[in-house]
């Protein structure tokens, strides 16, 4: 299954390697290759520098949070754990490890049924 097929470490050797800045961020973009919108981050990884208490689960595109007074972080987009396409986080789901819809919808029968539905009702 899904779980078993795509464990801790499956993409360890073939993930994006964006530039990690330390101090100040350097702000740049990447594109949902799902949706093709352009989003800004302004750093990859787990751990943002300027929000150290906040740790993802997975490496991601982060974005210091432009709403915030507070130094949060924004997760912007992330990579699929089937297809490895870089995907926002409308275009995709995250259970245990982030997926994008397409895969969801490819491998439904690995996926609880209330992710499967809950991302049929948002495609109508």
């Amino acid at each position: 299954g899904i779980n078993a097929e795509y464990g801790v470490g499956h993409m360890a050797d073939t993930q994006l390697q964006a530039p990690e800045v330390q101090g100040e961020a350097k702000r740049d973009t990447i594109q949902c290759l799902s949706c093709s919108q352009l989003l800004p981050y302004d750093f990859y990884g787990r751990r943002a520098p300027y929000c150290p208490g906040i740790v993802f689960t997975e490496e991601s595109y982060l974005l210091r949070d432009p709403y915030s007074p507070e130094r949060r972080v924004v997760c912007m987009a992330g990579e699929c754990r089937v297809c490895e396409r870089v995907v926002c986080e409308g275009c995709s789901v995250v259970y245990k490890f982030r997926f994008c819809k397409e895969c969801v919808e490819k491998h439904s029968e690995q996926f609880p049924v209330e992710i499967v539905q809950t991302l049929a009702k948002d495609s109508t």
